[in-house]
Parts: structure tokens; C-alpha cells; sequence
């Protein structure tokens, strides 16, 4: 109760703070939104490659200069997602390529692994839920037939009930709750209540213990649970209302991260925060400034700068224009989306 209280008290000053700086920005128009958008959906469709997927680079340095491509299935996942509900030709395209390439890459009995066939890495790791599990969902998603694979999440399992990261010995696996919360994003998906998982996922965010997201850090740490929020307010809205519990907890995290120039950090960072946001319903001024400063910050090519989006043990940072720019057009997408709510009400 008493953490409640303070939460609610510290989101309301920061929306007094909010409504004193936002007098700094010109309002972004909706047409200008939706030219934005546009121009994001042209770059993603110039730059998909020709059998499906959108590019990841792994890289060596925090700034994403000294990069390689990687080709792995699991950006192009959160491409799919970001991209679903706009109607438009291109997108259409896409989505079947992207659709096409998932599939290809399926392995007996529902099976993915983070690298593609086409890397010379592909059997270096064993399979992995967290591919498994943005995979599956997509392609349920979008309505697509695969290999029934729900009961393998339960032979990898601790003794609590919380799944394992590999599909390899448990005695040398990993627990992880990026892993699990998209899981759960699968599981709500197919109608599968699993509340050990829930628990589990927000006891860890309300304790602050974002260290169990072994693929989030970005090397600054007041940001590297961002992505883990996300994944988790994307479970939310597909079906797992247990996650509600730890929504106003996520909404005040999300928030002391804005800046003055209305970012939340670099462009991922606030495509990721906007969407987290209004996944958990949240509508605020501090939404309308993000929005600006993502059109604003657009490069001409129609994308926004890779950035970001997790690493590897090595480490290798992983990220890609593509990525960024669909999560970008998400954002816009959903904020242009409430705003039509907002008008209908």
C-alpha cells in the first residue's frame, strides 16, 4: 500500500513537470505522424532482405559502429509484431516474406533457434525458448500453421515451474525473465494461464531484480530494463492480466527515464518506453512528447539510427535500423490510434 501511495504521488509531480516543459515543442500534426510512418514502411520495405528477414547486426561497441550482419529470425519477430495492424500494400508484402522465412526456419516439433540456417553460427546453440516462444506467437498471430510444440515447454521446467532458457541439460541452463515473459506472451496467445510464470515475473519487477534479464543490459544501467518492460506489457495485452498487477510500478519506471527533449534516451529507447506505455493504457502529455521527439529525430532515409536492443555474453550488442524503425512506427501507430479513442469518447 505504502509503495502504491508513493507512486501514484511521484507520477503526479511528474506530470507537473511534464506540463511545464511541454510548452518548449511545436504539437506535432496527425499528418505528420502518418507521413512518418509512411516513410518508416517505405525504408522497411526497401531494406527487407529478399527472402524475409529484417537485418540484425551484432556489434562489438555500445555505439553499433564496428557491426556485422547476423542473421537470426528473432528481429524479425518484433518487425512482424510492430508492423501487424497497418494497412497498407507494402506491409502486406512484407509480412508474407517475413511469414515465409519463419517458417523455413522451423525445426521438427515447433523448434527455432536464435541463428538462421543461413549463418555459419546456426548449431553453435541449442535451441531456445525465448525464439521459440516470439515465433510461435507471431505465427499464431497471423493465423499460420507450425508443429505443435506446447508441451515442450513443460519438460523444461525448475522446480517452481518457471522454464528454462535452452533446450539442453537443466543442470547447466539458464532462468531468465525476458525468456519467460514471452512465454507468457505465447501462452496468453493460446489461451494458457500460468500464474507461477506471473508470479514470478512480478516479483522480480517489483524488487527490482532486472538482473534476471540476462539480455537486457545496454551498458547504462538505468535503462537496461526497458526492454523487459516492454515484453512484459506485451504479454499484457495478450492475455495475461495477472501481469496488471505491476502496471502503475512499470508506468512510474518508464517515466523518470523521459528527458527534456521529450526522449526517453536514444530513439529505441523511446520507441520502447512509448510502447510500453500505451500497452498499460497510459496517455499522458509525456506520450505526446515522445511522439515529437521520434518524428523529429527521423533520418531522411525513413528509418531511425540502430541502437541497442540486447547483447550476448561475448559481449555483442545486437540491433538494426529496421528494428528500431519498427518499433518506432508502433509507437506512432498505437499513439494515433488512441487519439482516435480519445475523439470517439
Amino acid at each position: 500500500m505504502k509503495e502504491t501511495i508513493i507512486i501514484i504521488v511521484s507520477v503526479i509531480f511528474l506530470l507537473l513537470m511534464n506540463g511545464c516543459i511541454s510548452n518548449q515543442f511545436e504539437k506535432i500534426s496527425v499528418q505528420d505522424i502518418n507521413n512518418s510512418i509512411n516513410k518508416g514502411i517505405n525504408f522497411l520495405y526497401e531494406n527487407q532482405l529478399d527472402y524475409g528477414e529484417f537485418k540484425t547486426f551484432a556489434c562489438s561497441d555500445l555505439l553499433m559502429q564496428n557491426c556485422s550482419f547476423d542473421s537470426s529470425p528473432f528481429i524479425t519477430t518484433f518487425v512482424l509484431y510492430s508492423i501487424k495492424n497497418i494497412k497498407n500494400e507494402k506491409v502486406e508484402v512484407m509480412t508474407n516474406k517475413a511469414i515465409d522465412f519463419l517458417l523455413s526456419e522451423q525445426e521438427s516439433g515447433g523448434v527455432w533457434r536464435y541463428w538462421s540456417s543461413r549463418s555459419t553460427k546456426h548449431s553453435y546453440i541449442s535451441p531456445d525458448f525465448d525464439d521459440i516462444s516470439v515465433i510461435s506467437a507471431i505465427l499464431v498471430l497471423y493465423n499460420q500453421s507450425f508443429d505443435e510444440n506446447i508441451k515442450l515447454f513443460d519438460e523444461y521446467r525448475n522446480e517452481n515451474g518457471i522454464i528454462y532458457t535452452w533446450l539442453k541439460d537443466k543442470s547447466n541452463n539458464e532462468i531468465d525473465c525476458e525468456v519467460n515473459s514471452n512465454t507468457l506472451f505465447y501462452f496468453g496467445l493460446r489461451n494458457i494461464n500460468d500464474i507461477k510464470i506471473c508470479d514470478f515475473i512480478n516479483r522480480h519487477i517489483v524488487e527490482e531484480k532486472y538482473n534476471c534479464c540476462i539480455y537486457c543490459e545496454d551498458g547504462e544501467a538505468d535503462k537496461n530494463y526497458l526492454l523487459l518492460f516492454y515484453i512484459v506489457s506485451r504479454a499484457y495485452i495478450h492475455g495475461n492480466s495477472c501481469l496488471g498487477q505491476i502496471k502503475k510500478n512499470i508506468i512510474y519506471k518508464t517515466l523518470i527515464l523521459q528527458k527534456e527533449d521529450g526522449s526517453f534516451g536514444n530513439d529505441l529507447d523511446t520507441a520502447i518506453a512509448l510502447n510500453t506505455l500505451l500497452n498499460f493504457n497510459y496517455h499522458g502529455n509525456e506520450v505526446n512528447l515522445g511522439v515529437n521527439s521520434l518524428v523529429q529525430k527521423q533520418l531522411i532515409s525513413g528509418s531511425w539510427k540502430k541502437q541497442v536492443f540486447y547483447l550476448d555474453g561475448m559481449p555483442n550488442y545486437y540491433g538494426s535500423e529496421e528494428l528500431t524503425t519498427a518499433l518506432a512506427i508502433e509507437a506512432m501507430n498505437k499513439y494515433l490510434k488512441s487519439l482516435t479513442i480519445d475523439d470517439s469518447k
